[in-house]
């Protein structure tokens, strides 16, 4: 049977299901209210500049198998460039420190970079160990954040501070005090206790959108299937546990034999009926958003030779030197520095952000207190994930709903990973199958 399948969303959760079903002959249309795809993993030039401007820069990790098989099926996997091994660099004030793993496999190879870390004591790496066996056998994480659960296992300030929260923040965009501890040890199994691969972070040379957009797209109209911008759904129109149609904010009506809702809660939750809202889906108004920051800054010299840096003891946590990721840097001295949880930062102005950006910047890397700034671009996502904490865990939902042809796609469902690029392609993939288990 020639199944016709409309999925609401362009992000990567909607183009992965849309070539997914494209590739098993399924007749796809895929709707994307703005005018770019990508939702919340997208590129866009700079105006000024000319470079290629990424609305929150990603890291990719070994560990994320359906991401690289999506890219390897549209093409695109050689614009990702991954380390041979893990290795992180942190800029302090007092200097730099660096978790570098060896050679050994996992999850020795780890422990090993832990303990050949500069500025951790003895009894740090000793805790760590503790930490190690934890995370083994999942002890004494249900319900706890991730900070009641490093108490517990006394570890120090210190490496709290070098490793267990920057690891939180950047992987769950939240704060330790209300992360998920749980979703925590999910990354660390994933990464650390599978191959020494797995662990390895990977970046893009290019932006997200020629990373994965365009070639997705094309994936998809190449197989018969339709991929529309500037469309916005206004409502489903549901009856008898069944969506009939989706009716679009200028009018038009769509068919189709399944829908794949791929976007945000809160806007899954505007398309649908308030009785069925109540009814059937109550408890996703509860799921909040966390926010990330970007900050672009260019210098008028270089400022920095590592292509990315944590940063410790700042406002700041990432660092990344465009100029020597991006294959095709149209300007120099270009950086992108982050802010992940940014809920203390989204409101101020962009003049506030670039003096904070400034401000961690300088105590940290010397040769950028005497360049001068050029240039500067702000770039908030106030939805960028999931919030992640004890209580979203029960409250994600799967991917099959009541409505029998309304299937739930998203990084933020319950695919058992936390809200990231990962978890965004292992739903469409999931979506798609669902469609053929119906």
């Amino acid at each position: 049977m020639n199944r016709r399948v409309a999925i609401i969303g362009g992000g990567l959760s909607g183009l992965a299901a849309g070539v997914s079903l494209s590739e098993r002959g399924c007749e796809v249309l895929t709707l994307e209210r703005r005018n770019h795809l990508g939702g919340r993993a997208y590129s866009f030039l700079d105006s000024k500049t000319g470079c290629v401007i990424d609305n929150g820069q990603h890291l990719f990790m070994g560990c994320y198998r359906e991401t690289i098989a999506f890219l390897k099926k549209i093409g695109t996997l050689d614009r990702l460039e991954f380390q041979d091994r893990l290795r992180v660099d942190f800029l302090e004030k007092s200097g730099q420190t660096t978790l570098a793993c060896p050679g050994l496999p996992p999850p020795f190879h780890l422990l090993a970079g832990l303990i050949r870390m500069k500025g951790l004591t003895l009894a740090d790496k000793l805790r760590a160990l503790n930490a190690g066996r934890a995370i083994r056998f999942s002890n004494g994480i249900e319900d706890r954040t991730v900070a009641q659960w490093l108490d517990a296992l006394n570890q120090s300030a210190r490496i709290n501070e070098l490793f267990w929260h920057p690891l939180a923040i950047a992987t769950l965009n939240e704060s330790p005090d209300t992360a998920s501890a749980k979703m925590l040890v999910v990354v660390l199994k994933n990464a650390f206790t599978g191959s020494r691969f797995d662990s390895s972070l990977g970046i893009s040379r290019v932006g997200l959108s020629d990373l994965y957009t365009h070639s997705a797209r094309r994936y998809i109209e190449s197989r018969g299937g339709e991929v529309r911008t500037n469309v916005a759904v206004q409502e489903l129109v549901i009856e008898n546990k069944k969506v009939m149609a989706a009716i679009l904010k200028d009018g038009g009506r769509i068919e189709a034999d399944f829908f794949i809702s791929a976007v945000t809660p809160r806007a899954f939750l505007e398309m649908l009926p308030e009785e069925i809202c109540r009814n059937e889906f109550a408890q996703l108004s509860r799921l909040e958003s966390s926010p990330i920051v970007s900050i672009n800054l260019w210098f008028d010299r270089p400022v920095i030779e590592r292509r990315f840096a944590g940063l410790v003891g700042a406002r700041i946590q990432w660092l990344f030197n465009k100029d020597l990721i991006i294959k095709e840097s149209k300007s120099p001295n270009h950086l992108a520095l982050i802010i992940s949880a940014a809920r203390r930062f989204i409101d101020l102005s962009k003049e506030e952000l670039v003096e904070i950006a400034l401000e961690d910047l300088r105590a940290r890397a010397p040769e950028s207190r005497s360049a001068k700034l050029v240039h500067s671009l702000v770039v908030k996502e106030r939805e960028a994930t999931l919030s992640h904490t004890p209580e979203s865990d029960h409250l994600r939902p799967e991917a099959r709903t009541s409505i029998s042809n309304l299937i739930l796609a998203g990084d933020w469902i319950a695919t058992g990973l936390p809200a990231t690029i990962e978890s965004a392609v292992m739903s469409g993939h999931r979506a798609a199958d669902l469609v053929f288990d119906r």
